[in-house]
């Protein structure tokens, strides 16, 4: 007879086996899904998407900026089509008061369904830049129970600031970016007032890393409330930064060196780059963070992955014993700008490569160990006779990847779907 026990360990390896199965797998559009897999909304003469969050119903949630320098949304339905029950049209853009043009940049899904965007914008008509957030309710329209009248704005006192990411925890909205020429964090309430309880009475937290100026692009928050950042950093070049606070706002001294992790990624030489673009934390804790670097000087830049353990040292499991693995893909640069960790655990990086004249829509996937997944690709797709790039990545609950970002000419909204 065989035990419960056995009956659940064989039921979980032939789950393990069969999700193997399913990631052994050429990635390829979607047939069903917009035009043979792909997507294009145009905001007028000029639109990129820079995120995207699937909701839990399937639709697809969009946020960028279009020509003028207003913050852009789309929304679609599961089939690609715009999703006319937001703003009527699908659509929805804002226009940031100011005198400089605004940027969206980052995106995150309330509980309750709400949209937040977050970016840049010269509030109070200065010209110097500020973190500007919108909150946006499920039909497109501005939430004006936060901030004022939709929109927060957080200055740190510190020269310009812009915000490149957003994450959701509970009742709490993180931004993060860069303020002066460290990285920067704040904390909003869910009306979108600073939270004074969070970086010693302020509601913001600024960090130098490097030896001149740092930049955070990525944010995710841990299962213990600890946030954690991922950028880079003057560094004889440029390396990738990391930094983790606490919940209350301080650096935590049990990651890396006094909360900050710095990392050469392709080298060591005169000149080295090294930039994480996203971050993502593993079901055990893991940190991982992924971009893109050069490996020779002078050399083109290749995706970049690099993991981390939950103190911030380089994890020996991952690429070869060294933490590390970059990937060429095409004939010049490879530029990694989102990422997300699929149900296997695999590490699905997005961004663009180059093949003849243009740029084209790419995706790279490596497994547990950090090993090339060649049986999914690298794939990489044009759009149009014109560059094309992925900004954003996100991975349904049916395992499909959707991508955006842009291409066409004129430069459009892009939406692609892959499976």
């Amino acid at each position: 007879m065989i035990s419960n026990r056995m009956k659940i360990s064989f039921g979980m390896a032939i789950s393990a086996i069969s999700a193997l199965a399913a990631s052994a797998q050429a990635a390829s559009l979607d047939p069903t899904f917009g035009s043979a897999g792909i997507t294009s909304t145009a905001f007028g003469s000029y639109g990129a998407a820079a995120k995207v969050v699937i909701q839990p119903d399937g639709r697809i949630v969009t946020a960028g900026q279009d020509a003028l320098g207003d913050f852009a949304l789309a929304r679609y339905t599961t089939t690609g089509a715009l999703d006319t029950s937001f703003n009527g049209t699908g659509k929805v853009t804002t226009t940031p008061s100011g005198s400089c043009s605004g940027q969206a940049r980052a995106l995150a899904l309330q509980a309750d369904g709400k949209i937040v965007v977050a970016g840049t914008s010269c509030p109070n008509f200065t010209s110097t830049r500020n973190f500007t957030v919108y909150r946006y309710n499920t039909d497109g329209s501005l939430d004006t129970s936060f901030g004022s009248s939709g929109k927060a704005t957080v200055n740190f006192y510190a020269g310009a600031s812009e915000a490149f990411a957003v994450a959701v925890q509970g009742g709490s909205i993180w931004v993060a970016g860069y303020a002066g020429s460290g990285f920067a964090l704040a904390r909003l309430t869910s009306s979108g007032t600073l939270d004074y309880s969070f970086g010693s009475g302020t509601g913001t937290v600024t960090s130098a890393l490097g030896t001149s100026s740092a930049f955070a692009n990525s944010l995710v928050i841990q299962a213990d409330g600890k946030p954690v950042l991922a950028g880079y950093a003057s560094s004889g070049g440029t390396v990738f930064a990391l930094t983790r606070y606490t919940a209350n706002g301080a650096l935590d001294t049990t990651f890396g060196t006094g909360g900050k992790v710095l990392t050469n990624v392709g080298g060591t030489f005169s000149g080295n780059s090294a930039i994480a673009t996203a971050l993502a934390i593993q079901v055990d804790g893991k940190i991982v963070a992924a971009g893109y670097a050069n490996s020779t000087s002078g050399g083109y830049y290749r995706f970049a992955a690099v993991r981390y353990t939950s103190t911030g040292a380089l994890d020996s499991g991952f690429g070869s014993g060294t933490g590390k693995v970059l990937a060429a893909i095409g004939s010049g640069d490879a530029i990694g700008s989102d990422m997300a960790i699929d149900a296997s655990g695999g590490i699905i990086v997005g961004g663009y490569s180059s093949a003849g004249s243009y740029r084209q829509l790419t995706l790279n996937r490596y497994d547990q160990l950090g090993n090339q997944d060649y049986s999914f690709g690298p794939v990489a797709t044009a759009v149009g006779s014109a560059n094309a790039a992925v900004q954003g990545l996100a991975i349904q609950g049916d395992g499909k990847i959707v991508v955006v970002g842009y291409g066409n000419s004129p430069t459009t909204f892009v939406v692609a779907r892959y499976q």
